[in-house]
């Protein structure tokens, strides 16, 4: 008897030790896949103050929550502000890149502002086993000589000047818009690669119909901008169309237009504006009459796709074979209510906030 007892209080002990690790296994199961095996970083040139940074930050989040063995990070150079008029500064991109790739990440997701000056700290990376992703601006020598970044994810900024200029001179044979006479390219940054190729995009659409497309440079300080602008604008008589290449300074060239009594809305008289980027400034601008187009370029998804080629690199050694377009697509008309909604969920409050008309 006292040995079966003996039996049964053994059988007891072990069913409870059991329990106690099922229970210990349970509780740190979410522990062990939370456990963070890999960190890929973004570098950007999009700051806390270009309504973009938000479509990236959150496609961030939600890549994580698919891939919790994963802890990504968001840094970015000096950006531009429209508050405290602080630019963006490729030294200081460079510099940031620097510095990431000292800490060696698993994985780099980078806009190539300018191929000159981040080749160094790129190849770098590379060299010493850093998977590279160039996202939203891509390095545009030809393959073999530019930097060998695993692939490319976002729009092709040339053609996002070009399917604009294309869909402003459809609207205009259409008799919606004046025909252009001669365009004006406001640019912010004479060296910013992806916003040069709007421009180089936007003036092959109007040479196909001998429209002269000229940049002018009007720099990030609001005043001086429109001091710039307006100063063309008065010496340009025969400008009737202008385009910005970033959409946070198209209000400034709205409100230049009509301070000169250019008649800026997109109707059939008057001056004709176009900008970028589905941001609640450019579809506000859009949805009220004051810009004829804009276009998305994909954002979310420059923010979750490179992460996503860094992890199946890491874990599959896959590599793509070809880049990977985002974009552009073009907004106008009864498109911007859908776009607007869109955007919305993704803002949220800060989607008014944002519009600055």
């Amino acid at each position: 008897m006292k040995k079966n007892t003996h039996l049964f209080f053994n059988r007891i002990c072990a069913i409870a030790i059991v329990a106690v690790f099922i229970a210990l296994a349970c509780l740190l199961q979410p522990a062990l896949a939370a456990d963070k095996q890999y960190r890929f970083v973004m570098v950007s040139h999009i700051g806390s103050n270009d309504p973009n940074m938000k479509w990236l930050t959150l496609s961030l989040e939600e890549f994580e929550k698919r891939y919790p063995d994963v802890d990504t990070e968001y840094n970015y150079a000096y950006q531009y502000s429209l508050q405290k008029n602080v630019q963006y500064s490729v030294q200081e991109h460079v510099r940031l890149i620097e510095q990431i790739v000292a800490t060696t990440p698993d994985g780099i997701a980078v806009p190539i502002v300018s191929s000159d000056a981040m080749e160094g700290p790129l190849r770098k990376a590379i060299e010493r086993g850093i998977p590279v992703v160039a996202f939203n601006i891509p390095d545009t020598r030809p393959e073999g000589k530019r930097i060998p970044y695993l692939t490319y994810v976002g729009g092709d900024e040339y053609l996002t000047g070009k399917r604009l200029g294309e869909f402003a001179i459809a609207q205009a044979k259409a008799g919606q818009i004046p025909q252009p006479k001669k365009v004006m390219c406001a640019n912010q940054n004479g060296i910013h690669q992806g916003l040069k190729a709007r421009y180089h995009g936007m003036k092959d659409a109007m040479k196909a119909i001998g429209v002269e497309v000229e940049e002018l440079f009007i720099g990030a300080d609001p005043a001086k901008a429109r001091n710039t602008m307006k100063s063309y604008l008065s010496a340009n008589k025969d400008v009737n169309y202008i385009f910005t290449v970033a959409s946070w300074s198209s209000p400034w060239a709205w409100n230049v237009a009509n301070d000169m009594g250019l008649d800026p809305d997109a109707d059939k008289k008057g001056m004709t504006i176009l900008t970028v980027d589905a941001s609640p400034v450019a579809l506000g601008g859009v949805k009220r009459g004051h810009i004829l187009a804009c276009n998305s370029q994909g954002f979310w998804l420059q923010g979750y796709i490179p992460m996503e080629w860094l992890y199946w690199n890491k874990t599959l050694n896959y590599e793509p074979q070809s880049d990977f377009l985002t974009g552009p697509v073009v907004i106008a008309g009864d498109k911007v209510e859908e776009w607007e909604g869109l955007v919305r969920n993704i803002f949220g409050d800060a989607y008014d906030e944002q519009i600055t008309w």
